[in-house]
């Protein structure tokens, strides 16, 4: 029997098949669909849907892991707050904490940082959206390790000191307004708050503390070599050894905003951002409605004009910058002379290191504790909580201020004050990262800083009046009094809600409601 399998074809030519099962030539498939490219460009894309909720929910999660999985936005932005613990430090200098110097020095040495910082700040506005934030941050983190390397190398030298706050100054304006900007665009809506304000105000606020803590507990011989480590060489040292972990990190961790590089029509970077701003650095749907928002922001803007920008930015200016302006009367030197006057005269001279940690401590507690609550608490009650304080704080402090009862209680009191001014000016960290046109957010930053650094200048110049010290107080006082009324008719509630969200929030100057 023959094997089918292996016969040899059929000779000849097998029929064709029937006509009506192929399509004529030069015509298309019976079912053939036209591309979208067919005889035109392609549709424009749909348009966000601007109606979408903007308030979110905080995912049910525990806070620990929601903090892990989240940690990758905060690591973004890190080492910008490495180069203000810096900042922190040399702030704490400039007003009085600083220890004995033994070198000529004017007054141009304790504002050289705030001149360098204005600036820097101003520089930034060039810069903005034209140069990336990590080369930014990477040249900023180089020129804290150089001035902190020069103090660390000289003795007793006041140029050197001078040059070095310059460069640290320089550094800290260079990297304020495009990393706050950075943490609000970068951070999950339910995140937002605590990595604004950790970045910004906790460090700062931590530089402050290490600053007051070492120069405090130096022991200062009476008699002192050319050669001798000083508190200033330590400062020196710290301020080097931030700069190469901003520079190291910086390299590292740093990630760009995906709100930026939208702007710059390149999807697939800002999902490769997102998706790399969350732990595990996986595609997921998250990373997909966070796209989808930062569409819809970008959608609110655009139709946005520069005078319809500037014209909805200002009056958010006046309200945070004045809330600026009490953050650095609260810091300022006069308020330290007044510390130490108190401190001397009721308690003496060997107590001084105890009260100067204490007062450190009540400041950085101020603002720590509600950096850490901030999406529980939220900004505007424990903002307005504390300038209501702080204007009772202020007031008490003025009508204890008398040379004759040794400034009785006076100490006391200014601990109590810095801890509810920490806590009236950590939520101005988050409201600048959200609160501005996309347009303008980066320039309006810079300038609330540069109102803020001009505050720290102006009362580091004038002389303060001991006799009469009283008045600073009630004036700070009267201030802080203003800044609770406004705060209540004017500042928004702005947890747990999306960019575009609290940027409506602003665009409305009254805003009586608290959640």
């Amino acid at each position: 029997m023959q094997n089918d399998k292996f016969a040899p074809p059929p000779m000849g030519f097998v029929s064709a098949p029937p006509q009506s099962g192929y399509p004529k030539p030069g015509y298309p498939q019976p079912d053939y669909t036209p591309a979208d490219t067919y005889g035109g460009p392609p549709p424009p894309p749909p348009e966000p849907n601007l109606n979408h909720p903007t308030r979110v929910d905080r995912p049910r999660e525990g806070c620990f892991k929601r903090n892990q999985k989240n940690k990758p936005q905060s690591n973004a932005v890190g080492s910008a707050g490495i180069i203000f613990i810096s900042g922190g430090m040399n702030i704490a200098w400039a007003v009085g904490f600083r220890g004995p110097i033994a070198y000529d020095s004017t007054k141009h040495n304790y504002i050289a940082w705030f001149i360098a910082a204005i600036i820097g700040a101003l520089i930034s506005c060039v810069l903005a959206n034209k140069v990336a934030k990590k080369f930014v941050l990477l040249f900023a983190s180089v020129l804290v390790a150089v001035g902190g390397l020069i103090i660390a190398c000289s003795h007793n030298n006041g140029p050197a000191t001078v040059a070095a706050c310059y460069l640290d100054g320089l550094a800290n304006g260079l990297i304020f307004a495009p990393f706050v900007a950075l943490a609000g665009e970068i951070a999950v809506p339910y995140m937002r708050g605590m990595v604004s304000a950790s970045l910004e105000q906790l460090c700062f606020g931590v530089g402050i503390l290490l600053q007051i803590v070492y120069v405090s507990s130096w022991t200062y011989p009476r008699y002192t070599s050319y050669k001798d480590f000083t508190a200033e060489n330590m400062k020196g040292v710290l301020s080097a050894i931030y700069g190469f972990m901003a520079l190291i990190l910086g390299w590292f961790m740093t990630i760009e905003s995906p709100v930026l590089m939208l702007v710059n029509n390149d999807e697939q970077g800002a999902i490769d951002a997102l998706r790399r701003l969350q732990k595990p650095s996986v595609l997921s749907e998250e990373t997909y409605d966070q796209l989808a928002e930062h569409k819809r922001y970008l959608a609110h803007n655009k139709d946005m004009s520069l005078g319809q920008s500037i014209s909805q930015a200002l009056p958010t200016f006046i309200r945070l910058a004045y809330l600026r302006v009490l953050n650095a009367m609260s810091l300022s030197s006069h308020v330290i002379i007044a510390l130490a006057l108190s401190i001397y005269a009721s308690y003496g001279l060997a107590s001084a290191q105890g009260w100067y940690i204490g007062f450190a401590l009540c400041r950085w507690l101020g603002t720590f504790i509600p950096s850490c609550f901030m999406e529980s608490l939220g900004r505007k009650n424990p903002t307005v909580f504390g300038l209501l304080l702080c204007c009772g704080m202020s007031f008490a402090v003025g009508s204890q201020y008398d040379l004759y009862t040794l400034l009785s209680n006076v100490t006391i009191l200014l601990m109590v004050f810095q801890f509810f001014a920490g806590m009236a000016s950590t939520a101005t960290s988050a409201y600048l990262s959200e609160a501005y046109p996309l347009g303008v957010k980066q320039h309006f930053i810079a300038f609330t800083f540069v109102t803020e650094m001009f505050v720290f200048l102006i009362i580091n110049v004038c002389d303060f009046n001991v006799s009469q010290g009283y008045n600073y107080f009630y004036v700070m006082g009267g201030m802080y009094l203003t800044g609770f009324l406004l705060g209540i008719i004017t500042l928004p509630e702005t947890k747990m809600l999306t960019l575009r969200g609290a940027q409506q929030r602003f665009s409305s100057f009254v805003n009586l409601r608290f959640n």
